[in-house]
């Protein structure tokens, strides 16, 4: 039992294809509004929303005479070179 197979015009199928509308995965622009106006939240709930500030940073304090009187003491203890590389960390930009 043979039977003649055909082979379907490519042309047409493209034809067929071009001719559907498309579909989009979000949903068409009257859906989108739909979905948006049911999300959007009551504007009297709003007023019961309180905002969180984030904390404050602390502010810079200038070291206390004892911290400078060590740290130049350990500085002076230091050989030129490395004196030179502290200066050069701690020099302001």
């Amino acid at each position: 039992m043979t039977g003649i197979i055909y082979k379907f015009p490519y042309n047409v199928s493209r034809r067929v294809y071009s001719r559907m509308g498309r579909c989009s995965k979000n949903g068409t622009p009257e859906e989108r509004a739909a979905k948006v106006a049911t999300v959007q939240p009551d504007p009297a709930s709003l007023a019961n929303v309180v905002q969180i500030s984030r904390k404050p940073a602390a502010a810079h304090t200038p070291p206390l005479p004892e911290e400078t009187a060590r740290f130049k003491a350990l500085f002076d203890q230091m050989g030129p070179a490395d004196q030179a590389m502290i200066c050069d960390v701690l020099r302001p930009w």
